[in-house]
């Protein structure tokens, strides 16, 4: 599917496989004919009906339901997803059945309904997990990735997405990868990250080879919102025009109508009221045509805040209610707070101020449930002393100056009602920009932390060791500085897992991560770069160093072991180590020969080191 989504543990790399499409020839039309792909994959659903031929009817099934989710034709769509997920359970097809339970991911976070698109995406995961298939596995946990990213559990977003992408960049999945990072600046957009937004987007661009209309319209739009966001407009009009044009060309009535909403938020941004008006009137229609709950939302208070700067009240008043509705259905706090900020819009711009102040007291309620849930998510991140005391002397102020707006109404029918109402909602809108921003540096600090750390073993995690790889590589070829390359693997870990369970397993992969930490210490960094395998950099190191510490760190692992690993479980490693002074020009062939003498250790018998020998190094 084009949408996707942590996965525990992938299955060992050794007893998986990354399967092309299920059908090429449908899988291309997909791309530049959807409309032509679904006529055909109907005409193969007849086909094997009449024969009977129940794999070619999930095949024609599945060809169906993407061509239609590609067109925006959800409705259509329903009945043949629930087909195929019935014929997927009666043959027990568990590939098809998790395929056509991410549809219904799909359509129910379309439609809001978040608790159903979570619960079905885990069961999906679960599903693929049966397999063996790395690509379907990779695709469920991206997909869960989205969900998360729509109950606005961010961290837990970019962890599943992040778990896909390098999935699919270790078997050079170029359209997925495109894709998946797509979706990763989606996540960073939410968060209001707005450079690691458009740094992925612009990944997502630079994978995308086939440059697909319907796949090029949707980036070209999520761009467009990237730069609208972090203020460079005319970027954000040359590519939501691009959209545009492409969505027009194409007929995509869904993706134009994205693009169009867009734009209609740059034209009310610059006040061109009438313009920004008669371009997101058709979004609307559109939105409400395909039943899309989050932007109905979004178009709706975009067009009260446009009826408002117009002085049409009435109209906004009506805008503001469907927009409520949806929000209801969405049923986050986010939703709510945007919905609360464009009526506290409507309501001062008639200075109908104590209406305002109310909604405003509204939205600080919310933000101190939202702040509870974050505390509880991130509470060694958030927990800071005078938050307590800040937020109790905040609501006193608010109390005293409610008192004091309420005498002067009272006492005042003149101008100055309206100034105290103003100088109030002044104040309380500071306060509340500056306590969301020290939050935001927090969660910011969380997620960096996330970004970098294995969430198993709290280790480097690939991206992160990869790096400073590179920058002991650079720093060595300039300065001849020294320092080992150790690449291991545990030995007959999958043995362990088959035998034992991943609980078991799970427990050896975080045993070896703590002493390997340990003993390195300050001297280097350990990184866990998938599965059971692992890298170690070691600085100013030499072949004695090392050697003595390939002693430590297996006579610990060895003898050392944790009371929840089974004693009779046998523990050794093998590795392969590079020791380098600046010989090496690219870091990446110095990965190619410690991976190659890893290798040559576990095929000479296991629990042995090899050291790429000096002749080797170029």
């Amino acid at each position: 599917m084009i949408v996707f989504v942590l996965l525990g543990t992938f299955i060992s790399v050794a007893h998986s496989y990354y399967p092309g499409p299920y059908d090429e020839e449908l899988d291309n039309m997909l791309l530049f004919e959807p409309d032509k792909a679904f006529l055909e994959a109907k005409e193969r659903l007849h086909k094997a009906e009449m024969q009977g031929h129940i794999d070619n009817q999930l095949v024609a099934l599945y060809y169906i339901s993407e061509a239609l989710f590609i067109v925006s034709r959800y409705d259509d769509l329903e009945p043949y997803v629930a087909k195929g997920l019935k014929l997927a359970e009666k043959s027990n097809n568990i590939i098809f059945q998790s395929e056509f339970l991410s549809f219904q991911v799909s359509l129910d976070e379309l439609r809001g309904n978040y608790e159903q698109a979570s619960s079905k995406a885990n069961k999906a995961l679960q599903l693929s997990q049966e397999t063996s298939n790395q690509k379907l596995i990779a695709q469920q946990t991206s997909l869960r990735g989205q969900i998360h990213m729509a109950m606005e559990n961010f961290d837990l977003a970019i962890q599943d997405v992040e778990k896909a992408i390098e999935v699919y960049k270790s078997n050079n999945d170029r359209k997925s990868l495109s894709l998946g990072y797509n979706l990763l600046a989606l996540v960073y957009t939410a968060l209001g990250d707005n450079d690691n937004a458009i740094k992925y987007y612009l990944e997502s661009v630079k994978y995308d080879d086939i440059k697909a209309p319907y796949n090029q319209a949707t980036m070209f739009y999520n761009l467009g919102g990237a730069y609208s966001l972090s203020n460079q407009f005319d970027l954000a009009v040359e590519y939501y025009t691009k959209s545009v044009e492409l969505a027009n060309q194409i007929k995509d009535e869904s993706t134009l109508a994205f693009a169009e909403y867009g734009l209609a938020e740059l034209y009310s941004m610059q006040k061109e009221h009438e313009k920004a008006e008669q371009t997101l009137i058709p979004s609307i229609d559109v939105f409400n045509k395909i039943n899309d709950v989050m932007m109905q939302f979004n178009s709706n208070v975009l067009m009260a805040k446009i009826k408002t700067d117009l002085k049409d009240f009435e109209a906004a008043k009506h805008y503001l209610d469907i927009a409520k509705q949806r929000a209801d259905v969405i049923n986050t706090p986010n939703t709510y707070l945007y919905h609360i900020l464009y009526n506290i819009d409507f309501l001062t711009a008639q200075e109908r101020w104590k209406e305002a102040f109310d909604q405003l007291k509204q939205s600080l309620k919310i933000r101190k449930e939202v702040e509870k849930l974050e505390k509880d998510k991130l509470i060694s991140e958030l927990k800071v002393k005078f938050n307590a005391q800040f937020d109790q002397e905040k609501l006193e102020l608010l109390e005293k100056q409610n008192e004091l707006q309420q005498t002067t109404i009272q006492q005042e029918l003149t101008k100055q009602k309206y100034l105290w109402g103003m100088i109030i909602l002044g104040l309380v809108l500071f306060l509340i920009i500056l306590y969301s921003y020290i939050n935001q540096l927090k969660v910011k600090k969380y997620l960096y932390k996330l970004s970098v750390t294995d969430h198993l073993t709290q280790v480097a995690n690939r991206r992160h060791v990869m790096e400073k790889l590179q920058e002991l590589q650079k720093n060595s070829l300039e300065n001849s500085s020294t320092f080992a390359v150790i690449l291991i693997d545990l030995d007959f870990f999958k043995m362990i897992n088959d035998n034992y369970g991943h609980d078991i397993g799970n427990d050896v992969l975080i045993h070896f991560a703590n002493t390997a930490k340990r003993i390195v210490g300050d001297n280097g960094m350990v990184g866990r770069i998938g599965g059971e395998e692992w890298l170690i950099l070691l600085y100013n190191s030499t072949k004695n160093s090392v050697d003595d510490f390939l002693y430590e760190l297996r006579q610990t692992y060895q003898t050392r072991i944790p009371k929840e690993i089974p004693k009779n479980i046998v523990l050794s490693f093998s590795s392969g180590v590079i020791l380098c002074n600046g010989q090496y020009s690219e870091y990446e062939q110095m990965l190619r020969e410690v991976d190659a003498a890893m290798y040559k250790a576990k095929q000479k018998g296991r629990e042995q080191d090899i050291f790429v020998q000096p002749q080797q190094i170029v």
